[in-house]
Order: structure tokens, then C-alpha cells, then sequence
């Protein structure tokens, strides 16, 4: 009796584990991570363009060429790694790409082969550009 009694008090937990141990994990559909990707990027090192005015500019497309990520050093408006993600695309062999999230100032790249122009543009009119190139 005393076995059966330890086997009527077990046999709950018993059926609990196998229960659990039964059922697959499973990953629920996620528009928002698979949104994620539309934005992701290579783990490739960004490409150095050499720039007029002594700058510099370390430059990585998302993988769908949608978006931008600048990392500028330009020291003539004293910008030294100033980091800007520009949103865009690409039309044939130019790609443009523009960030107007600041009321102050819109900033603009546009790449072809192996040149760059990134442009800038404040409330006030103030313009700066620099021409780039790998």
C-alpha cells in the first residue's frame, strides 16, 4: 500500500511534465521583428569617403538600400564622428537619402559609384556641402 500510495500522489506531476515536455515551443508570427529586417544591416565595416574641407565620412546602407548611417567628421562646421541616419533609396545607380526630422536643419547624401555629396540646409538658409569620394 505504500507503494501505491507514492504512486497516486506522483502521478499528477507525472502528467504535468509529460504534458509540458509534449508541447513544441513555437515563435509567434511578429510583424514588428520582421519589420526589423527591412532596416538591418551587414556586418561589413562602413566604406571611408575622403571629403573636401579635410572631412571624412564612414558610410553603411541598411541592406535593402532603404537607409543611411553617416558617421561624419567634418572640421570646418566642427563635426568630429557627429553620427546621422538618413532615409532614401535607390533609383538606378544613384542613391539619395535625406533626414528633415529637425526642424532646424535637413540634412541630404547622395552617392553614384564612388563619389559622395552630403549636403545641408538650415531653417535660416544657410547651406554646407562637401563632395566625397571612396
Amino acid at each position: 500500500m505504500n507503494t501505491l500510495f507514492k504512486m497516486a500522489t506522483a502521478l499528477p506531476a507525472l502528467a504535468l511534465l509529460s504534458a509540458c515536455a509534449t508541447t513544441a515551443p513555437t515563435m509567434p508570427k511578429n510583424e514588428a521583428a520582421e519589420s526589423v529586417t527591412k532596416v538591418a544591416y551587414d556586418r561589413m565595416a562602413p566604406a571611408p569617403y575622403a571629403c573636401t574641407d579635410d572631412g571624412e565620412v564612414l558610410v553603411k546602407q541598411s541592406v535593402n538600400k532603404e537607409q543611411v548611417t553617416l558617421n561624419a567628421t567634418l572640421p570646418k562646421i566642427k563635426w568630429n564622428q557627429q553620427s546621422v541616419l538618413l532615409n532614401g533609396g535607390v533609383t538606378g545607380d544613384t542613391a539619395s537619402y535625406v533626414n528633415d526630422a529637425n526642424p532646424e536643419v535637413t540634412y541630404a547624401w547622395h552617392m553614384k559609384g564612388d563619389r559622395g555629396i552630403l549636403a545641408m540646409k538650415w531653417k535660416d538658409g544657410k547651406e554646407y556641402q562637401v563632395n566625397c569620394q571612396i
